[in-house]
Order: structure tokens, then C-alpha cells, then sequence
């Protein structure tokens, strides 16, 4: 009888075993993870940022109208603060005054900056007399110049002056089934900059290849005409070079929350890589940042997530750009703004803590954009956060220890005129600020 009761009792025991340890598979895979650590030194200084943008292509599907050209470039409520607009280059210079109104707009109202790219010399100058495919021909390369020249200078009196213009869009690519085109190889180019490009008045852009190829790279780069270096995103990944570097173009037709999200992650890889400009392709277009009645997508809010708070001058500063899996982080600074853009592509939410150095930063503003919401203000954050699942967040934070004594007294004005004592003890003690006052330090 004690025998059986002895294996009636181990028989009871023997389920309880595995029982306890899946509870405790179970706690520890609830358990929420630690908060990743995001070092950010502010001292550490790479590329200064000139802006993000779109295009606008009136010759194709019509320019944009003034109140979509506010929506784009302004940097309001409802708004998508974009500050770079790409044009086309007609061929023919009758078509020119099209490209005009928008572009004007832009700069006047919002202080965008322009660039054009040409899809073909005029057919005169091709080697197959069209503006379809061909190459221009070696006795045109002045004339090509001239052009060019011609456009900037056009656009110029018109009051709506190009920042920089490109001397072909693609370079290295011929449409099947054709559309306007021109092929060029790295050495015609290079021939091109070195004995034509100086005559063109503003800022030269080339060779806009359909994605970064080091031949093209190593035949132009040193090239004393050349004033930044582009190329696009088909094909290819964004890819660090010593010039400065704007990607040009690129486009996804996809709409799904997934696909928008994932043209953050290759905006962070462009800024990671060190390119100063991302310019998306149309912006108008139900895939693009606005659709065609002229409202804010979901691709736009997320390219908002960095278009408005990370302006142009701003400057990427040393970050972890990847401090857990599915976890992508850049940070920015300008004067004592420090803006920090994390991305969360995990299906679950993610605890980071920023830990900046350089600089103290005490609080940030924090705007997050997810399947549901939309640049959503979520509000004063510390230092460690929450990242949602499948979200895009920016952070802005202050930090006015960094800041030269002319700034602290600009930004202790500000910060009176809007009764926000905390900013004003964060940036002095009354000690300091006394000291300041008598002796000007």
C-alpha cells in the first residue's frame, strides 16, 4: 500500500513539471525587453542637410496648384514641410514659362530651394535627331551648355532662380518603350564639365544614374565643375561618398502601412550614408506624399517626419543608427535644437533611451506617424521612450548648455515671452544669469 501510494503520489508530481516551466518560458518572454541605448554625441559632426522634396512635372501630369504647392512646402499645421523642388528642363525653350509659377511660389512663400533636371538636349543637338533615346552629339556640347545656361537664366528673371541645375537626368539609362532620353558614358561627361559646364550661372548636379555606380563616381568626382553628386535608388542602395550627395529620385507605387514605413528606413539609410537631400519623385500621385486631390498621404506624413523638423543647415550628428533589430535612429542639430528621428519596423513596440553627450537634454517634444496615426503631437517625453509598433517618431529637445551667450539671451527671451520658466532654469542657474547680466560673460 505505501508503494502505490508512494507511485500515486511521484505520478502527480510528474505533470506539474512541465506545467511550471512553460509558465516560466512564458514570464520571460513577456517580460518587456531593456530600453535600447541610443548615444548621441553632438560633437561629432557629418553632413549638413539641405532638405527633402518631390517633384513637380508640369510638361507630364500638370503643375501644381497654389494650394498644393502651400501643402508641400509649407511647414504649418497640415502641412508637409518639404524645402527642395526638382523641374524638368523643357527641350524646347517655348515650353520653358510652365515650369515658372510653382517653382516661384515655392521660393517666394516658403524659401524652397529649385533644381532642374533635363530628360533631353533639344532634338537638334542629338545624334538621332530625337528627344527620345540618343546621345548629344560632341559638336553640341556647347551648344548643350548654352542651353542650360539659357534655362537658369531664364528662371532667374522670372524671379524664380534655380539653386543648381543637372546636366541629365538618368545617364546612364535608355527607356524601353522609349521616352525622352540621353545616353552619355562617365568620359563624355567628364569631357562635358571640364571644357563646357562653366558657363552654366548655378550650381552643377550630375550624373543622376539610375542608382550610385562607382565608375561614374570616379570619373566625375574630381571634377572642378561639379558641385553635387546624385544619383537615384533603382537598383541600388544608397552608398557614402566624400562629395555632397543628394539622392534624386525614387518611387514606390505601393501603399501598403508596410511599404510607406519602409521609405523612412530608406531615408534613414540615405541620411546614415551621408547624402543631404532626398527629393521623392512626383509629389502628387496616390503613391506619392500627396495624392491627386491634394491631400496628405501616408507616405507624406512619414516624409514629414523628417521633412519638418529636420531643416535645411541642420547638421547629422553621431548617433546609434541601429541600437536593437528593427530599431533605426539619426539625430540632427542646429544651434540648440537637437532633432532625433527613430524608426520602429518590429510588429511590437520598443524602449529606447537617448543618452546624448556634447549636450544636456532634459525633455523632447515627441511626433509619432503609424498605420492609425498622423504626425500625432504625443507630447513632453524623457529621456527613455516608447517606440509604437510599425511607427516613425521624431524627438526635439533643447539643449541650451551648448549654445553661445548671444543664443542663451536670445533663447531666454523667447522662452519669457512664452512664461516657460523651466527652459529658463535649464538653460542658467539665477547665478548664472546674474553673472551674465553684470559682466556680460
Amino acid at each position: 500500500m505505501e508503494i502505490q501510494n508512494s507511485f500515486q503520489k511521484t505520478n502527480r508530481f510528474f505533470p506539474v513539471v512541465p506545467i511550471i516551466a512553460a509558465l516560466a518560458i512564458c514570464l520571460f518572454l513577456t517580460q518587456a525587453a531593456p530600453a535600447a541605448t541610443v548615444n548621441i554625441d553632438l560633437n561629432t559632426t557629418n553632413q549638413t542637410i539641405r532638405g527633402f522634396g518631390g517633384m513637380n512635372f508640369p510638361r507630364w501630369i500638370g503643375t501644381l496648384t497654389d494650394a498644393q504647392v502651400d501643402t508641400a512646402f509649407g511647414n504649418g499645421s497640415g502641412q508637409i514641410g518639404f524645402t527642395i523642388m526638382r523641374i524638368d528642363v523643357p527641350p524646347d525653350d517655348y515650353l520653358w514659362s510652365g515650369e515658372v509659377a510653382a517653382a516661384k511660389r515655392a521660393i517666394d512663400n516658403h524659401g524652397a530651394i529649385i533644381f532642374a533636371s533635363p530628360w533631353s538636349p533639344p532634338a537638334s543637338m542629338k545624334t538621332n535627331g530625337s528627344t527620345e533615346l540618343g546621345s548629344l552629339k560632341v559638336s553640341s556640347y556647347g551648344d548643350y551648355a548654352n542651353h542650360l545656361s539659357g534655362f537658369a537664366n531664364y528662371m532667374s528673371t522670372h524671379e524664380a532662380p534655380l539653386y543648381a541645375i543637372s546636366l541629365q537626368n538618368e545617364a546612364d539609362f535608355l527607356p524601353d518603350p522609349p521616352y525622352e532620353s540621353c545616353l552619355w558614358t562617365p568620359s563624355e561627361m567628364r569631357t562635358f564639365l571640364d571644357n563646357n559646364a562653366s558657363v552654366i550661372p548655378v550650381r552643377v548636379i550630375a550624373p543622376e544614374t539610375v542608382h550610385y555606380k562607382s565608375d561614374w563616381y570616379n570619373a566625375l568626382s574630381s571634377a572642378s565643375e561639379l558641385d553635387i553628386y546624385a544619383d537615384h535608388l533603382y537598383g541600388g542602395s544608397p552608398t557614402s561618398v566624400s562629395k555632397e550627395h543628394w539622392m534624386t529620385e525614387h518611387l514606390d507605387t505601393n501603399t501598403d502601412w508596410a511599404s510607406v514605413l519602409a521609405t523612412g528606413k530608406e531615408i534613414h539609410d540615405c541620411m546614415v550614408n551621408n547624402y543631404s537631400a532626398y527629393i521623392w519623385w512626383y509629389i502628387r500621385r496616390s503613391y506619392g506624399p500627396m495624392d491627386e486631390s491634394g491631400n496628405i498621404t501616408k507616405r507624406g506624413y512619414v516624409m514629414s517626419q523628417y521633412a519638418k523638423f529636420v531643416r535645411p543647415g541642420y547638421v547629422r550628428v553621431g548617433a546609434t543608427d541601429n541600437p536593437s533589430s528593427g530599431v533605426y535612429v539619426t539625430a540632427y542639430k542646429s544651434g540648440g535644437t537637437l532633432v532625433i528621428v527613430a524608426i520602429n519596423q518590429n510588429s511590437s513596440s520598443r524602449e529606447v533611451t537617448f543618452s546624448p553627450s556634447g549636450g544636456s537634454v532634459s525633455s523632447y517634444t515627441k511626433y509619432e506617424t503609424t498605420s492609425s496615426n498622423n504626425l500625432s503631437d504625443m507630447g513632453s517625453v524623457g529621456s527613455t521612450d516608447t517606440l509604437a509598433a510599425s511607427s516613425i517618431n521624431t524627438f526635439v529637445g533643447g539643449y541650451p548648455g551648448d549654445l553661445n551667450y548671444d543664443e542663451k539671451v536670445d533663447f531666454i527671451d523667447f522662452a519669457i515671452l512664452g512664461q516657460d520658466w523651466q527652459t529658463i532654469y535649464d538653460i542658467y542657474t539665477l547665478a548664472d544669469i546674474a553673472d551674465n547680466w553684470l559682466y556680460g560673460a
